[in-house]
């Protein structure tokens, strides 16, 4: 019971969904004695909205007394949907009576309602009169009537609905319908048999083919495991589609022997279906099947190499790490990349084992691959390695090895990363030191301490290390960083103000904030400009609790040397319409380079706040509307006025 509670509740917002808000607050959810209301409401003159809610609501609380006062109403045009929606999830008996009853009483729509609803009620008792109206000249009532048939199932229904698909070649597809509904009722019901027999007439029946397939479906999950030689046989079928049903059944049924299955029939298939079945035995997942495709993987004459070396990252183990880089290696470039996506999927640490013992030993382009894997599967075993050969002669070799310490090292091998950053052999070797570094501190548990690290290095790094630095602590972010790149910003060193500033300005947290303001009050004058809009730049777009987002635009205000930067902060306050911000904008509607901008800002905030702050909104659009040129912010500012007024 209660779970039909939830599933009509359910349906009942569902259908409700698109009423006004207002009506669906005034309907309070029902309690039991509402059931006596409902009932009232559909006997009277009310408007057919309510009667249409009385009828949902009786599908929740409805009992015996209101299945009369439904009944009347299946044959209402306007209410008859929602009486049997009313009547259909009502456990009492007499729904059945009632609406078996109406079966004379009705044609047309009305009529397939009603039939419909008695075979969502799989009403037994009305086999009878369904049967008859099977035969039914109007075929949307035979339709209905056979859909009905199919719910309850019963070997009288189903004997009918061959016949129709028999004999009535205009009536086939409904009963084709009603047939295969009938064959999932009985699976429903643990009649596997009576299912099986079903499905197989259906299958001999010369019906459509997407009819055919899909009874092809239920005929294989009847069968569960004993369905296994009817998909082999699917699998050699000319029929793309009924090879189609052979393929989502083995992974529906899997398990060893469908693998096996599989493997047996795979080299009499052509290349396409090859392909597909080696895709099949990877997500089947069996172990039987890793020898066939690792073999497939490793031939280079295979016709399947591209699928079983994909597959191999959901099937494979460490074994097929041999396998994996040859292919890896390959001049194809599309399988190459395959190896290299499996390789880094496959799962294991004794693949991570395998790989790491590989990278000292191996050469050329094996080496660089087990190298960049290294980094991408964190291979943390393997850093003595990388770090040694981030030193190698070779530079493809130190540039994989180096960005795979950026995906591997923790705090403690920092440093080692910050030393080819800050004394590198080459300024390619620097770019890529800082690439790696960018990778490794995202990863860093503990901002403050890799913060010091690189602070640490300043004194001694040259100005174009600086600079990399300064823009590697913006990466970190963090309070420690923050210190470092304030501190720089009020170096003498051109450059390194120019980057810190630059730096400041694009901090992705708040707290940058009283730094960006104090340097554009007190730091370098090349750089006011940038660290003040840095400033304003954090109040328009980060998260800030109003008020000191406010308090930050007046602070701009005060601050600025240039109309510009104050045009800023009036934008900014339109944004965030506030009382407090229309002050700040009146008192800039005397300064005539920023008067316009002032004007549109105070607009701008008034609309919003006029309705609760009519006085403050008054006094000021007062003098907006005296100073705006732009003729649609003075009228705006007039019309605000009166409104403010009355």
């Amino acid at each position: 019971m209660f779970a039909k509670y939830v599933f009509v509740w359910t349906l009942v917002f569902c259908l409700l969904a698109a009423a006004p808000a207002v009506l669906l607050a005034q309907q309070p959810p029902p309690s039991e004695g509402d059931e006596a209301r409902q009932i009232e409401i559909l006997q009277s003159d009310a408007p057919l909205f309510d009667k249409a809610k009385a009828c949902q609501m009786l599908a929740v609380i409805g009992g015996q007394d209101c299945i009369p006062v439904l009944a009347e109403l299946l044959a209402d045009p306007q209410l008859a949907h929602y009486a049997r929606f009313g009547l259909e999830p009502n456990p009492d008996p007499a729904v059945d009576q009632v609406l078996r009853a109406s079966l004379d009483d009705l044609d047309g729509l009305l009529l397939v309602g009603v039939i419909n609803s008695i075979g969502m009620r799989r009403d037994q008792q009305a086999m009878d009169a369904l049967k008859e109206l099977a035969t039914h000249s109007d075929q949307q009532v035979a339709a209905a009537a056979m859909a009905a048939l199919g719910r309850l199932a019963t070997p009288e229904a189903i004997e009918l609905l061959l016949a129709v698909i028999a004999d009535q070649p205009a009536m086939q597809s409904a009963a084709a319908d009603a047939s295969l509904s009938a064959g999932d009722m009985l699976l429903a019901e643990g009649a596997a048999a009576q299912a099986i027999e079903l499905y197989d007439a259906l299958v001999e029946a010369e019906l459509a083919p997407h009819y055919t397939i899909a009874a092809l479906h239920g005929a294989i999950r009847a069968r569960g495991a004993d369905g296994l030689p009817m998909v082999v046989e699917l699998l050699t079928d000319e029929d793309p589609a009924r090879f189609a049903v052979a393929l989502g059944m083995s992974h529906e049924l899997g398990g060893p022997q469908v693998a096996e299955a599989l493997i047996d029939v795979l080299g009499d298939l052509p290349t396409q279906r090859r392909k597909l079945i080696v895709y099949v035995l990877g997500n089947l997942g069996e172990p039987a099947a890793l020898p066939v495709v690792l073999e497939l993987a490793g031939s280079e004459t295979s016709d399947v190499r591209l699928p079983a070396v994909e597959v191999l990252a959901q099937l494979g183990d460490a074994d097929a790490v041999g396998v994996l880089l040859d292919a890896a290696t390959a001049d194809d470039e599309t399988l190459s990349a395959a190896a290299r996506t499996s390789l880094a999927d496959l799962p294991g640490d004794d693949v991570d084992d395998r790989l790491g013992e590989r990278i000292a030993s191996s050469s050329g382009d094996q080496q660089l691959v087990l190298i960049e894997l290294a980094g991408l599967r964190r291979i943390t075993s393997a850093l003595p390695t990388l770090m040694q050969l981030a030193d190698d002669q070779d530079q493809a070799v130190r540039t994989a090895a180096t960005r795979a310490l950026g995906l591997t090292i923790g705090l403690e091998q920092l440093p080692s990363l910050i030393d080819r950053l800050v004394t590198p052999k080459t300024a390619e070797a620097a770019a890529t030191a800082k690439e790696a570094l960018d990778t490794a501190l995202l990863r860093m548990p503990d901002r403050d301490a890799a913060a010091q690290l690189l602070i640490q290095r300043m004194p001694e790094a040259s100005t174009a290390a600086k600079v990399d630095l300064l823009s590697l602590l913006g990466v970190l972010g963090g309070d420690r960083a923050l210190e470092g790149v304030a501190a720089a910003a009020r170096t003498p060193e051109d450059e390194v103000q120019d980057a810190a500033t630059r730096v400041l300005g694009e901090w992705i947290t708040a707290d940058a904030a009283p730094v960006l303001l104090e340097l554009a009050k007190t730091g370098p004058d090349k750089y006011k400009v940038r660290t003040l809009r840095g400033y304003i730049r954090i109040a328009r777009q980060l998260d800030v609790p109003l008020g000191e987002r406010i308090e930050m635009c007046r602070r701009t205000i005060e601050a600025a040397g240039r109309p510009d930067e104050v045009r800023l902060a009036l934008e900014v306050l339109g944004r965030y319409p506030t009382l407090a911000g229309l002050q700040i904008a009146a008192e800039q509607l005397d300064r005539p380079a920023v008067q316009q901008a002032a004007a549109a800002a105070a607009v701008t905030i008034a609309e919003k706040i006029v309705d609760a702050q009519p006085a403050a909104v008054a006094t000021v659009m007062e003098k907006a509307a005296a100073v705006a040129t732009d003729a649609e912010v003075a009228q705006k500012a007039k019309n605000l006025l009166r409104r403010a007024q009355r």
